[in-house]
């Protein structure tokens, strides 16, 4: 279907915008423009959705003479959509209270839709020429959020997310430029029979280890993740918010297209080309292994919230971006692991979002981060408690909770490739899965641990309540959260399942059935609640869900008993240590090594 929707899904926060420098004075007609530009663009995405679920939304308009901007909404695109569209509204009302103690509310409201529209702009995106232009709207407006605050660690921290974005977009544009000159187009669908014949296998790897790390630099990949623990600490939180649950999936969804459908091959016949796909997918798997593996250990140790959860963003990356190395190491079969990895995007957006929330609100109260030295305070915030730990219990895989949903399907899915060609290091992942999980509880309890219960310290005696607008916000979330936690199949037949038909899977595997039946449209996936022959399925689930929740308590209680969470790792066998100290090499004539600018 064409309709110009997509364009004023994007056209709206801009005008938004621009809007705000009406009334600058005014915080009334600030919120309304940021509050109702989010909800007008959530609006207009779900009038897409039965078209959607059909085929596609699509337009182009001409650019320059020789280019044009295209947009095309799928049924995946629409979803990550929609979900970032809906934390900007809860993210702007959650703002409303926080933000009156920050400075500049008018820029932080003015790059805020900006981030939005070109956050948007990326997932609509129908070319990858257009995907790239949005992409780099990503690169330079969320900067002034991230530097908000304008002191010395602010600036570092942007600086180090402009550094990373600007050396992963140029490999970004390589991959394309390889792309447009082998197969002539930029189009996001799968490389046509014909272009991938005359194409060799080299220049197959080349683009997809170039646009891989491209969108990892935005996703938070292992060795291109240094600069998310700089930044979300110094940023505001709801900006903090932003970035993990919402412009990290850009970089995670454009993986996603990378590997699950530009190296597709169409048709069943290209044995070759379902190989170098294969490849691709295993290699995939691994880095999200590595990456989910050592961003928990990180995490486990780590005193500053908010740092902690930084650290958790780049896990959950490791853990979708493994799912989609899933889905392209079994080729046709593999729905699961593409069903996991989009699952898992919603999921670790909605859970993230109210955890970044949740700790924010304890920080306006109290102005500390440190989360040891807080407590106790359950009494004096008990929607802020509750709320946040709904959160913890989303990202650390509980039963009834969102997220038990998506690392199911995921467990699922890196078994199955297990199973699929019996490869020791496949067994080794599933193992280091398992282990995560476990790392994951226990780093998330000890949060809600150290900041809600134990003893209080005397100055947080008469420590208020979070404001209603801030209350309202992480309700939001947690109402999400529980909803998908308590009704897991409802996502896979509305939205997941049918995202799977245009990325090449065969519909007739027990797998992709299992997910969602093209013919029935209900999926037949045993999550929690056994059917007549899934009994199996659910214990299963549960048995593997609950080994990682076990091991994750005994690392909790030992943890908190044995001081273990105390351990320091030496800043000079950190890998953050010498990607820093080679950036400010580099970079030395321009910037000093504390973030602030030279002056000539």
């Amino acid at each position: 279907m064409e309709t110009s929707i997509p364009l004023w899904v994007v056209l709206v926060p801009i005008l938004g915008a621009f809007a705000l420098l009406i009334k600058k004075e005014s915080d009334q007609f600030r919120n309304a423009i940021v509050i109702g530009s989010s909800t007008l663009s959530f609006i207009l995405l779900l009038s897409l959705y039965s078209s959607v679920m059909k085929g596609s939304a699509h337009y182009a308009i001409s650019w320059l003479p020789g280019f044009e901007i295209t947009f095309n909404v799928d049924a995946s695109g629409l979803l990550v959509a929609l979900v970032t569209a809906f934390l900007w509204i809860l993210c702007s009302v959650y703002s409303v209270t926080y933000m009156t103690h920050e400075k500049k509310r008018l820029r932080y409201d003015f790059f805020s839709l900006l981030t939005l529209a070109t956050n948007l702009g990326v997932l609509v995106a129908g070319d990858f020429f257009t995907l790239f232009i949005f992409f780099e709207g990503l690169l330079i407006f969320p900067y002034p959020l991230i530097a908000h605050k304008e002191d010395a660690p602010a600036v570092k921290g942007a600086n180090l997310y402009l550094y990373v974005g600007v050396a992963t977009s140029l490999l970004l544009l390589s991959g394309m430029v390889l792309l447009k000159s082998y197969s002539g187009s930029l189009a996001i669908q799968s490389i046509s029979p014909e272009v991938a014949a005359s194409m060799s296998t080299a220049i197959k790897y080349q683009i997809a280890i170039l646009m891989i790390v491209g969108f990892g630099g935005k996703a938070g990949l292992f060795f291109e993740h240094f600069w998310l623990p700089e930044a979300h600490p110094v940023a505001p939180t709801p900006a903090s918010a932003l970035l993990s649950a919402a412009m990290i999936k850009a970089g995670a969804y454009g993986i996603f297209r990378v590997v699950n459908l530009l190296f597709v091959p169409q048709g069943g016949s290209m044995t070759g080309d379902w190989l170098t796909l294969s490849n691709i997918g295993y290699w995939t798997i691994i880095i999200g292994s590595i990456t989910m593996f050592f961003a928990v250990i990180s995490a486990l140790i780590a005193t500053n919230s908010k740092r902690m959860l930084a650290f958790h963003s780049i896990s959950q990356m490791g853990y979708i971006v493994m799912g989609i190395g899933c889905a392209a190491y079994l080729g046709q079969h593999g729905a699961v692991g593409a069903a996991g990895a989009l699952y898992h995007i919603v999921n670790h957006a909605l859970f993230k979002a109210a955890l970044f929330l949740g700790v924010g609100a304890v920080y306006f109260r109290t102005n500390e981060l440190d989360m040891y030295k807080l407590g106790g305070l359950m009494k004096n915030m008990p929607v802020t408690a509750i709320c946040l730990f709904i959160a913890v219990c989303g990202i650390s895989g509980v039963p009834f909770f969102n997220g038990f949903a998506s690392k199911t399907i995921l467990h699922h899915a890196i078994i199955e490739s297990y199973e699929h060609g019996h490869d020791m290091t496949l067994w080794v992942v599933e193992k280091i899965f398992i282990v995560t999980a476990a790392g994951t509880f226990a780093s998330n309890f000890k949060l809600f641990y150290l900041m809600f219960r134990g003893n209080r310290p005397k100055q947080y005696d008469d420590v208020a309540p979070a404001p209603l607008p801030m209350k309202i916000g992480m309700i939001g979330f947690s109402v999400a959260i529980l909803f998908l936690g308590l009704f897991p199949n409802w996502l896979l037949e509305t939205a997941i399942g049918p995202a799977l038909a245009p990325l090449g899977f065969d519909s007739g595997a027990d797998g992709y059935r299992l997910i969602y039946d093209v013919q029935t449209q209900i999926s037949g996936l045993a999550i929690l609640y056994p059917g007549t022959e899934s009994f199996s399925m659910v214990l299963h689930n549960l048995f593997s869900g609950g080994i990682a929740l076990v091991l994750g308590a005994g690392l909790l209680y030992g943890g908190l008993k044995y001081h273990w969470f105390n351990f320091r790792v030496p800043t000079f066998f950190t890998f953050d240590f010498y990607a820093t100290k080679i950036l400010r090499r580099l970079l030395n004539p321009w910037f000093l090594a504390d973030g602030s600018r030279k002056r000539v």
